[in-house]
């Protein structure tokens, strides 16, 4: 079970575990994001009962002890309410899955910000890891702290640590966080242990608010000493003192003589009387706490919740207190906002409450309290462990949530419950370590106990409380560090003097396993030191859920350890405890080579294994690559006996098929076995659906499927209709059977799939040499027109659509039109509708009348255009839009046609808009899609050409998106691609302007130099240097990053002159004085003949004085820009 949902079981109740998991079940959890500084997670949690939702946080979810969630929900009077559980459940599901990105951020401690209002524990918990807080809690007790300076919200101090100096720097802000600074080098964590342990001596030195104190409050304390007619300038010895109450300033009078002044007219210098006065609010009951030694079983200590008026000195009771009863309910508003935690934490510290987490847990479930005897005796180790496990982080969160001014008590052992009784303690803290001394005497071996904190120690027998885990030393309240160290002290003070001939024995199994946790002192000759050695490496195997794990493991003798951060082991060797020490190098060496392994394995934080998701496994074989690599570094591989998911069958997959062709379809009859064990092939469909590369068989194995059978048979069971144990493919899916040639032992459908691919993958024209170009066609195709021309007449032979697919300006339009005449002459008659962009029509009507003028056409588009579907039956092709498409769809569809041609047919691009449905409306007896981009955007553009083109040719839009869209444009799945293009290949032709470069007329590119006149080239000049002088000064006073605007602009002026002056728009005007122009001019006169010439420009100005030059030579022309409407254009 992992540490996840042991917490969910460990402090949840039955119910909320059981409403938790069911918003969990029922998809109720979203996961939010990760705050990098933090390392938090934010979950947006639905609740069970209303439709609203609630914020869940979840801090230091790699470790049980640090785990914490915190829910926005007003039903969170436990430990973890519903909405909490829930986002536990979901967390521990994305870790399993591998779902949640655990690569930490990176700090720079030179500067890290956390978000903090005062010092507070929680908080630097929060920005800091377990380990490095215990590291800071002994920096702060053990190593010099030298504060610098403190003033202003600011402290600099140095810290000493060992040989090492470190400079570091708490500024606060005003938005509620403070701006932190150190010279080490942490990058883990936001807080490294310097500043953690600076934060900690201010906190136990001045209380939470020691930034407020060093805060310059002078002009709010001369505002309170106003109003008794004082300032901060008179002598205020024995009449004022200032305390600080929730990071504020408060004022207590000393000299009771002193009074506020009267109220003074306005005008004057003394404060009014109506002025507030600022002091803490008089709640008058306080809750503290009562530890007492009044409970018979262990631990032996109980804490109650009392309440009472609060003293002037706000630390202690003033007159009678009263216990509350925490079995019932308390009204928290009554106490401030501190206070009003404690009642549900003493709650779930009672005995009832920790007696229901160890019947939960414990083997002896419900029957617990009848195995605690009544006669103080210790429980069982494993009894123990569950005690203090529970009890300790509750603890701890007790007294981190104490404050100074929270009254806490100690009612000792005979005593009356009454307040004179009571003896007022302190918590300081939980740094109680173990300091254990193993010594020798004659007779036998000793093992000294005692317990250290700060720079003071004692021994257990000196705790008021009588317990493991909470001391009461003097009174001064202390808990152990950690609970595991309250388990080792009880077993350990079971026994101190250990007989010589049981040492070895108690050595080995109590002394060498605490010697890694803790410094432990022995007399001289009881320890041995040995030098580092080449550990053997192993690894061991196992497998949780869906996920196959690796352990490495590194053997010192007959000592194996795993992946952690000791660097020595320590072994019990005839009565002595040896020190080895670990080769950390080697063992780094063999963990990078492990990691290596696969892209895809992962080490979780805290664990010393790595681990593989079962898709990954079986993938290209890998698994039986793993083998082989241990195999060649000579590493012994253990736990593959106890493997269940992954146990695989050794065998590689025979497989037989039988093809029968129907009219519109191959029946394929496969079998696939695995040495005998035969396998469905709805399940082989399932597992490549899956994109799994193997199948569970019928004795519980698992069958590879290498990638050459992946290669021949994927395609199949992703397009085929599984009927039984056939497989119906569509004859549109030729290729896909094309495959399995070598397996096809029924000649005809050999030969039926050589004719296929013969003629419609073949784009030498030869290979359609009996097909002649009609003679109606006035044009003498290239040798790539000609061969696209009889593409589309096969397609037609065999009744398929097709994409013609060449780049623009390669005549899509001539080679279409040479098969529509072809068309017509061979079937006396033809009627086909064109559709395409409105900017096309004219130039479809052009080649017609150019290329062939024996096709009647109609442009049907426009107010004036034809509703009478008999009048289009008259023509060979209706020329229309889209837009008119749309807009006449049921019109066209009288008329079944021989032939749609969509021109530009990305127009379609998007199966559900209305245009592309009304393309596929229009009854038709075959179809020609003409693109120069049919992807435009992503991949799925091409499904509505294709559906368009031969509908149910690549599956319903959901299988493409799922098959083919998604894994080629997200994550580019080079085994997608290559099945997506052997499905289209067939019925798409592509021709780029490089691969037909030898069938093309070279390109001429001239280039005309003008040399300017004299007032052109005058203006230009005084413009250059204007420019020049002003850039060069812009440079100078700003740099070069900010004249960027005004050398650009420079730029501009200059090529508006080369062209003509006139188009400047400056103040001074000039006249038109262009050279270019009158090249033009001349260039229009003498060279194009009857050719047609394209004239761009950038500049509007230049156009408009290009139409007048035209004009004027009596040119005729035709001119429009970006102003015009598409209707003018």
């Amino acid at each position: 079970m992992s540490h996840i949902i042991k917490h969910i079981y460990n402090y949840a109740s039955d119910e909320v575990v059981r409403r938790g998991k069911r918003i969990f079940l029922t998809q109720g959890v979203k996961f939010l994001r990760k705050d990098e500084l933090s390392g938090q997670l934010h979950f947006k949690v639905r609740n069970d009962q209303y439709h609203n939702h609630y914020n869940v946080a979840i801090s230091k979810y790699q470790d049980e002890q640090t785990l914490t969630a915190r829910c926005q929900c007003p039903y969170n009077m436990g430990e973890i309410c519903r909405h909490e559980a829930a986002a536990l459940f979901h967390l521990n599901d994305m870790l399993l899955n591998q779902e949640l990105n655990q690569e930490q951020a990176r700090f720079n401690q030179a500067h890290t910000m956390i978000r903090m209002r005062s010092i507070d524990l929680k908080h630097l918990r929060l920005f800091t890891s377990n380990k490095l807080f215990e590291e800071a809690e002994k920096i702060q007790s053990h190593h010099k702290v030298e504060i610098l300076h403190s003033a202003n919200e600011k402290v600099e101090a140095f810290i000493t640590v060992g040989q090492e100096t470190f400079s570091v720097k708490l500024q606060r802000n005003d938005d509620k966080s403070f701006d932190t600074s150190c010279t080490c080098g942490e990058h883990r964590h936001p807080l490294c242990p310097h500043k953690t342990a600076l934060f900690l001596q201010l906190l136990h030195a001045s209380g939470p608010n020691f930034f407020d104190s060093i805060r310059n409050w002078d002009h709010q304390k001369n505002k309170l000493l106003g109003l008794y007619g004082y300032s901060l300038s008179d002598d205020l010895r024995g009449k004022f003192d200032f305390y600080y109450q929730d990071g504020k300033p408060f004022l207590k009078v000393l000299d009771q003589s002193i009074k506020k002044v009267q109220a003074q007219p306005l005008g004057t210098d003394k404060p009014a009387m109506n002025q507030v006065v600022v002091g803490p609010q008089d709640y008058q009951k306080r809750l503290g706490l009562v530890i007492h030694l009044q409970e018979k079983q262990y631990p032996f200590f109980g804490i109650d919740l009392v309440e009472g008026d609060l003293a002037e000195h706000q630390s202690a009771f003033s007159g009678q207190i009263q216990k509350l009863d925490t079995g019932k309910y308390i009204n928290p508003e009554k106490y401030p906002l501190e206070d009003r935690e404690l009642i549900n934490m003493v709650r779930k510290i009672q005995r009832a409450e920790f007696s229901k987490h160890i019947a939960r847990n414990s083997p002896f479930g419900g029957i617990w309290e009848n195995i605690i005897t009544q006669d103080a005796e210790e429980p069982d180790q494993e009894s123990l462990k569950l005690i203090f496990d529970y009890l300790h982080p509750k603890l701890l969160r007790m007294g981190n949530q104490l404050s100074p001014s929270s009254p806490l008590y100690f009612l000792p052992n005979g005593l009356p419950y009454r307040t004179s009784s009571l003896k007022e303690i302190k918590y300081l803290h939980h740094n109680l370590y173990p300091n254990i001394h193993v010594r020798r005497t004659p007779d036998y071996m000793g093992v000294d106990i005692s317990l250290i904190y700060d720079d003071a120690s004692f021994l257990p027998e000196e705790n008021a409380l009588q317990n493991h885990l909470l001391y009461l030393h003097g009174n001064l309240l202390l808990l152990i560090h950690k609970p595991g160290d309250a388990v080792r002290l009880a077993d350990l003070s079971k026994k101190t003097e250990i007989p010589l001939n049981e040492w070895s024995q108690y050595l080995h199994h109590h002394i060498v396993p605490i010697s890694k946790l803790y410094d432990i002192t022995f007399d001289e000759g009881l320890v041995e030191y040995h030098d580092e050695s080449t550990p053997k490496t192993v690894v061991y195997i196992s497998e949780q859920n869906n996920y196959f794990m690796i352990k490495p493991i590194f053997r010192y003798g007959q000592t194996e350890v795993e992946i952690s951060a000791e660097n020595h082991i320590s072994v019990e060797d005839q009565g002595k405890l040896v020190y080895m020490k670990r080769n950390k190098a080697h063992e780094q060496v063999f963990i990078d080579w492990i990691n290596e392994l696969h892209p895809h394995l992962r080490k979780p934080e805290y664990e010393s294994h790595f681990a593989l998701h079962g898709k990954y496994v079986f993938s290209q074989n890998w698994f039986f690559q793993f083998f082989d690599k241990m195999k060649e570094a000579n590493v012994d591989v253990f736990g593959y006996e106890n493997l269940k998911n992954f146990r695989i069958n050794k065998s590689k997959p025979n497989t037989a098929v039988h093809i029968s062709s129907n009219l519109d379809w191959f029946d394929t009859e496969i079998e696939v076995n695995f040495d005998g064990l035969g396998v469905d092939v709805s399940d082989i469909q399932k597992a490549l659906t899956l994109k799994q590369n193997y199948v569970a068989l019928g004795d519980g194995s698992i069958g590879i499927l290498p990638e050459e059978w992946l290669k021949k048979f994927s395609l199949l069971f992703k397009m085929a209709d599984p009927q039984g144990q056939k497989l119906r493919v569509s004859k549109f899916n030729f290729s896909v059977i094309d495959e399995m040639m070598d397996l096809i032992s029924d000649q005809d459908i050999i030969n039926e799939m050589d004719e296929k691919k013969k003629l419609l993958l073949n784009e030498n024209p030869e290979s359609h040499s009996d097909i002649a170009i009609p003679e109606e066609i006035n044009a003498v195709l290239r040798p790539y027109q000609v061969a696209g021309f009889q593409w589309l007449a096969y397609l037609e032979k065999v009744k398929w659509g097709g994409l013609l697919a060449d780049d623009m300006g390669l005549g899509k339009t001539i080679q279409t039109l040479t098969f529509l005449q072809f068309y017509k002459s061979k079937n006396q008659g033809i009627h086909a509708l064109v559709i395409c962009p409105t900017s096309l029509l004219r130039n479809w009507e052009n080649e017609i009348g150019k290329f062939a003028p024996q096709l009647s056409y109609l442009i049907h588009h426009g107010s004036s255009r034809t509703f009478k579907h008999t009048e289009l039956s008259r023509y060979d092709i209706i020329i229309s839009t889209y837009g008119t498409l749309r807009s006449d769809a049921e019109l066209f569809a009288k008329n079944e046609v021989d032939y749609i041609i969509l021109d530009e047919s990305q127009t379609i691009k998007n199966p559900n808009s209305k245009v592309a449905k009304a393309a596929r409306f229009i009854p038709a007896r075959n179809r020609i899609a003409l693109s120069g981009t049919p992807m435009q955007n992503n991949t799925f553009d091409l499904y509505s050409q294709m559906n368009f083109l031969n509908p149910g040719m690549l599956g319903n839009k959901e299988f493409f998106k799922e098959q083919f869209a998604k894994p080629v444009d997200k994550f580019q799945d080079q085994e997608s691609k290559d099945h997506l293009r052997k499905l289209v290949y067939p019925f798409m032709l592509r021709r780029t302007k490089e691969q037909v470069a030898d069938d093309l007329p070279d390109k001429t590119d001239i280039t005309l130099y003008c040399e300017m006149g004299p007032q052109q080239r005058a203006i230009y000049e005084a413009y250059k240097n204007m420019y020049r002088s002003r850039i060069l000064g812009s440079i100078e006073q700003q740099g070069i990053e900010k004249s960027q605007f005004a050398i650009l602009q420079g730029l501009m002026k200059l090529r508006q002159i080369c062209d003509s002056p006139a188009i400047l728009r400056d103040e001074q005007k000039f006249d038109n004085h262009s050279t270019k122009l009158d090249e033009l001019t001349r260039e229009l006169e003498e060279n194009t003949g009857d050719h047609k010439v394209l004239i761009f420009s950038q500049f509007l100005g230049m156009l408009a004085l290009i139409r007048e030059k035209l004009q004027q030579h009596q040119i005729p022309f035709q001119y429009f820009d970006g102003s015009y409407t598409a209707i003018q254009r």
